[in-house]
């Protein structure tokens, strides 16, 4: 039996980002309404300006610094090529910050204080690795991961350890389909192209 769910998230900034903001306020009052989660636990969304290279993927999807060369070649004083230069830039760094941290400590609330017997994690968040080994020591965990990239290594384990019964899922565009709201929840009406 589903004992309750604790959706943690991150508010978009609205002043950098005000259509996302609108949209996942309104996919939040209808999961509310909807009845989807029992507890909404929220970090934060911090924005930043940072400084670094200028990057492109690799064929393996790596960064590496971009350099000085045809279209964009950088000069000297004389006029001369520079050879291997490297481009610096200034950008917008936006990072969700505590909802890692959130699910971690309802986890562990949950399970030591013996309020569960077996628990689901949605996420592929490798920063989770830790909670989630130590969480399997006690409980049986499900770990599903809502992304389109691979599981991460670092959620790996083993089926047998600690409590036992444990098990890794992908969700698949399928099972996203499948498991859509009704098109009206309440007063909420499902956005086009949603």
């Amino acid at each position: 039996m589903l004992h309750r769910v604790v959706y943690c998230t991150a508010f978009i900034d609205g002043q950098i980002n005000e259509a996302g903001r609108r949209r996942q306020g309104a996919y939040i009052r209808a999961l509310r309404a909807h009845g989807c989660f029992d507890h909404l636990e929220e970090g934060k969304f911090v924005a930043r300006t940072r400084s670094g290279f200028l990057a492109a993927a690799d064929r393996r999807g790596r960064p590496v610094a971009t350099r000085s060369g045809w279209p964009v070649q950088v000069r000297d004083r004389r006029g001369r090529p520079v050879r291997d230069a490297q481009f610096m830039v200034s950008y917008l760094s936006i990072q969700e910050k505590g909802s890692d941290v959130n699910v971690a400590t309802h986890l562990f609330k949950d399970v030591l204080g013996e309020q569960v017997d077996a628990a689901i994690v949605i996420s592929n968040d490798a920063d989770l690795r830790l909670p989630l080994q130590l969480a399997r020591q006690a409980v049986p965990v499900g770990t599903v991961n809502p992304s389109n990239r691979a599981t991460a290594g670092d959620l790996r384990g083993r089926r047998d350890e600690g409590a036992g019964s444990h098990w890794w899922r992908k969700l698949t565009a399928e099972d996203f389909l499948s498991c859509q709201m009704p098109e009206v929840v309440g007063d909420h009406r499902r956005p086009e192209g949603w």
